[in-house]
């Protein structure tokens, strides 16, 4: 899935434009990943310089201005998450539509190595928990997980955020029956598992699967790709858990700066499910069996 040279000229001439790389041509561009939504290049220079581009094809406005919203939210994402100082996180350099039909997001290159130090990252992940911020949940803009819009709206009650989440994510699925009897259920239910939990807003990746993370050249935790908000830490262990990867010493480290409160699995079945029935969304019929295995842990 290589670029073609329309792709790689309009690639070029942006880098020139936003002074990323002015008086540089590229002369190799290697494809890291493809994927249903953009191409993932490490571009090299005539100077030696590595950039990381991510390159998204739109084949009408609506993706277009899609693919833009989306590598903007990536950016800012970026940026709120470097300014934790608690993981190693890519400098975003830049985003912009790049002709007609492309749209970019330039970051600094890093060298990214399998996570194995998972301890060390578990403390990381929970001093970044830790970091104080805003008195409310939510984001200044919107962002994705995975190609679904993801709404940011800033609320003082995390019970509310939640279940304007779930909501979302339900209609979407527009379930029938009995799955959509015990969803309508679990959002007239939800306040119940949150009695007597203090939850101060984290700044979350959101999206911390085993693929958003790895270690640099010199051991040091790195995370991408986020879906950032001010949310409820648990919410960002649970898709850890759901897709695997993670060793459980990540967790001890992790629970050592920040204990599990009453209610922590059952929570945890229902942030579980918001991801599953994003995947039941996006991917299909494949996902309902684990969106009906949920609903029945949480609400039995």
């Amino acid at each position: 899935m290589s670029l073609t040279q329309k792709e790689t000229s309009a690639i070029e001439e942006y880098l020139h434009s936003s002074r990323i790389a002015p008086d540089e041509t590229i002369v190799e561009t290697k494809i890291a990943s493809g994927g249903c939504i953009s191409k993932a290049i490490i571009v090299t220079t005539s100077s030696g310089k590595e950039l990381f581009v991510k390159y998204a094809h739109s084949s009408n406005n609506k993706e277009k201005q899609s693919n833009g919203d989306m590598f903007f939210s990536e950016m800012e994402g970026l940026k709120a998450l470097r300014q934790t100082n608690t993981f190693r996180v890519p400098e975003p350099l830049g985003t912009d539509q790049v002709s007609d039909d492309g749209t970019v997001i330039v970051t600094e290159k890093i060298t990214l190595n399998p996570l194995k130090d998972q301890r060390r990252f578990g403390t990381c992940l929970a001093k970044m928990h830790l970091v104080k911020g805003p008195s409310k949940f939510g984001l200044d803009i919107d962002n994705f997980i995975g190609s679904t819009p993801q709404f940011n709206t800033w609320s003082d009650d995390w019970v509310q955020f939640l279940h304007v989440r779930l909501k979302f994510q339900f209609d979407l699925a527009q379930f029938t029956g009995n799955l959509k009897t015990a969803s309508l259920e679990l959002l007239d239910r939800l306040p119940e598992f949150f009695e007597g939990v203090e939850i101060t807003p984290s700044l979350l990746h959101g999206d911390l699967w085993i693929g958003n993370c790895a270690e640099d050249g010199h051991g040091v935790p790195v995370i991408f790709d986020p879906a950032v908000y001010w949310g409820h830490s648990e919410a960002e262990l649970s898709i850890m858990r759901l897709f695997g990867g993670f060793e459980n010493n990540l967790f001890d480290a992790y629970h050592e700066l920040i204990p599990k409160a009453p209610g922590f699995q059952k929570r945890g079945y229902i942030y579980e499910l918001y991801h599953i029935v994003n995947h039941y969304n996006i991917f299909g019929f494949t996902y309902l069996a684990q969106c009906k295995q949920l609903l029945k842990q949480i609400l039995d």
